[in-house]
């Protein structure tokens, strides 16, 4: 099943414990993207540098790490695995410009991730006016 895609943002609530990913994430992009995936009715996965793929209820802790170069490579098998166990036959990626500051370990992670378990995967890509 094809699903839609974005990734995690800086900004995030700051409450102990763990909240939903849709709720930790404090982002009009997605929640943008999440309202076309209950438009669309397709599901959503979040790309997160600490936690791989996930579901906007996947329960998450607050943290406070951008993924780089380095660990994106680290991190491929195992979303590679994730897009395997979550039934990815396709992915439309929500995102910025790749050479927007930031964005370039993003795209190289899902890219190989998808290319390993021949997944087409296809670029939406969004204004500041998604921030």
């Amino acid at each position: 099943m094809e699903h839609l895609c974005t990734t995690c943002c800086k900004r995030k609530r700051r409450d102990e414990g763990s909240l939903p990913a849709m709720q930790r994430y404090l982002s009009g992009r997605i929640r943008f993207v999440h309202g076309e995936s209950l438009r669309l009715a397709v599901p959503l996965l979040l790309l997160s540098g600490r936690f791989g793929l996930l579901k906007p209820d996947d329960r998450i802790p607050w943290y406070d790490e951008r993924l780089s170069y380095d660990k994106a490579h680290k991190l491929v098998p195992f979303i590679a695995n994730q897009l395997n166990e979550y039934g990815v036959t396709a992915i439309a990626f929500y995102a910025r410009p790749r050479l927007t500051s930031g964005w370039g370990p993003y795209y190289d992670v899902l890219e190989r991730a998808c290319q390993s378990g021949k997944i087409p995967m296809r670029i939406e890509l969004l204004g500041e006016e998604y921030l």
